[in-house]
C-alpha cells in the first residue's frame, strides 16, 4: 500500500460515490474552488492539508447524518441545507442525532 492511497483525494471518491453527490455540491459545502477540487479529485493536483482534512470531515459527516436520519433523507441537491443540516447537527453522534429527529415524531 502506498501513501498515495491514503491520501484525502483518494479517500474521498468511495465516500462521494456512495453519497451520490456532485463535485459541485461538495465544492460548495465543504469552501473548495470547484475546479481545485476536481483537479484532486483526478489526482493531477493535491488539495492543501486543510482542504483534505476539511473534505474528508465533511464527506465523512454527511455520511452519518444521512445514515442518522434514515428513513427520512438528506436533500444533496442544495449545499446551503446540507450546510445548514451539518451545523444544525454539529457536535452530535449518530445516537444523538438520531434522538433529536425520533423527538420529532413524538
Amino acid at each position: 500500500m502506498s501513501f498515495a492511497s491514503l491520501s484525502a483525494e483518494n479517500r474521498a471518491i468511495p465516500l462521494l460515490r456512495d453519497l451520490g453527490c456532485s463535485n459541485a455540491f461538495i465544492s460548495v459545502v465543504c469552501r473548495i474552488e470547484e475546479s481545485r477540487l476536481s483537479r484532486a479529485l483526478r489526482l493531477l493536483r493535491p488539495l492543501s492539508n486543510d482542504e483534505g482534512l476539511r473534505l474528508i470531515t465533511t464527506l465523512t459527516r454527511l455520511i452519518e447524518l444521512r445514515d442518522a436520519v434514515k428513513p427520512l433523507t438528506l436533500d444533496l441537491r442544495d449545499p446551503a441545507q446540507a450546510r445548514q443540516t451539518v451545523d444544525a447537527f454539529e457536535g452530535m453522534d449518530e445516537a444523538q442525532v438520531r434522538e433529536r429527529i425520533s423527538k420529532l415524531f413524538e
